[in-house]
């Protein structure tokens, strides 16, 4: 009774849920559609017909799978899996906590393996960068912004930051300027001077969609997340389009601690995952990882770990497409390697993993059956396999909130 209960309540929020999502695509691109065009802005008129008919296409495709009974097939696979995984978690706690019953029945209870809602409780962190105008280097009288834009050495654009320019049609994103327009950052950078605003590689509503989305995912890997957003300057122009590694960027700009140097410290980071925001990475990356632990992929291959944990991503449009890049970065954070076929979180177009985009069950299960990239039981169990061998007792035998 009680799996029937949630497959009817899991139905109507389905249908709901596809109706108030087509309701929102079609307000927000027709919005765009008409700015873009009183304004002048091509770009923004794409984005707003890409939302349109990505929303009218999913909003069908999603209401036929209701209608078919295909969304209640993916119900049943999705009850299989957590039951797999509850028994599969239940083992290795068994195992880490062999000679501590009471850790164990801690650990049992704070993860609802036997009863209540199943899954590590976590609370994450979302920083959502910025750079600000009349920040000034002591020793100079221009400010570091204009010294960073006109220094052909640096892959630092002013407008290209604030969105008024782009690098590539198809891989932009969608910053926001706080305290100044397009004229007015001109006049900033002509005058080398003289306003007041920040730049934030992407806007807080943004952000916020991007860790619901990864919330929503991350259920099927046993995880369950609450981000805090909070916002911090970059004051090295590595960390703005990222040029150094992902580890410094931890350091430097989300505060973790570096294993080298504390490793307790660096241990009792992990609980908690954080996540930063950058205005590119000086190629086509949309983000970038980093792992403690040495971890082992769903393939077999070796994943080694870093001296930090943290993920950086930076926003592309249309969301229909690159609204998973949070929760693949802390899919990686987990120990999570990349796969092959656009229906998994885990896959990446970057040709250097050397993935392959289509696979025998990718458009079918894209079409019909999930009807999203997910994460599945293999991957789940790897990340349980990371958690339990590498996280504080304090961590699995206590909630996070």
């Amino acid at each position: 009774m009680v799996t029937v209960g949630r497959w009817v309540t899991r139905t109507v929020c389905v249908v709901v849920s596809i109706l108030v999502n087509l309701i929102v695509a079609l307000a927000v691109g027709l919005w765009d559609v008409i700015a873009g065009i009183f304004t002048w802005d091509w770009e923004r008129v794409w984005d707003g017909l890409v939302s349109i008919v990505g929303g009218v296409i999913v909003a069908v495709l999603g209401l036929l799978r209701v209608g078919l009974l295909l969304d209640t097939v993916d119900f049943v696979r999705e009850e299989v899996q957590e039951s797999r995984l509850r028994d599969h978690v239940r083992g290795l706690l068994a195992r880490r906590f062999a000679r501590d019953p009471e850790s164990l029945a801690a650990a049992l209870r704070a993860i609802g393996v036997d009863h209540g809602a199943f899954g590590l409780r976590l609370l994450g962190r979302a920083t959502r960068t910025f750079v600000r105008s009349e920040r000034t280097d002591p020793d100079r009288s221009v400010p570091e912004l204009v010294r960073w834009h006109e220094d052909p050495d640096l892959p630092i654009d002013v407008r290209v930051l604030a969105g008024y320019d782009s690098e590539s049609f198809w891989r932009r994103g969608r910053p926001e300027v706080v305290g100044a327009d397009e004229t007015q950052v001109d006049a900033y950078l002509r005058d080398r001077g003289g306003r007041s605003f920040r730049i934030y590689p992407m806007s807080e509503r943004t952000l916020r969609h991007k860790t619901a989305v990864c919330a929503e995912r991350s259920r099927e890997l046993g995880l369950i997340y609450r981000f805090e957003l909070d916002e911090r300057e970059v004051t090295d122009p590595a960390h703005v389009v990222l040029t150094t590694t992902q580890d410094a960027y931890d350091v430097d700009v989300l505060g973790r601690t570096d294993e080298r140097v504390d490793p307790v410290g660096a241990r009792a980071d992990l609980p908690v995952p954080h996540a930063g925001t950058v205005f590119g990475y000086g190629g086509t990356l949309i983000g970038l990882s980093a792992h403690l632990d040495d971890a082992v992929g769903v393939d077999g291959m070796p994943f080694p770990g870093s001296w930090t944990s943290g993920v950086s991503v930076r926003d592309r449009v249309p969301d229909l497409i690159y609204e998973y890049v949070l929760a693949h970065e802390l899919g990686h954070y987990f120990g999570l390697t990349h796969v092959d076929g656009y229906h998994r979180i885990m896959y990446t177009a970057n040709p250097d993993a050397g993935t392959e985009a289509i696979r025998w069950w990718t458009i079918p299960s894209l079409l019909f059956l999930e009807q999203q990239p997910k994460f599945v039981l293999e991957e789940a169990k790897a990340v349980w396999n990371y958690i339990v061998a590498g996280f504080p007792t304090d961590a699995l035998v206590s909630r996070a909130h």
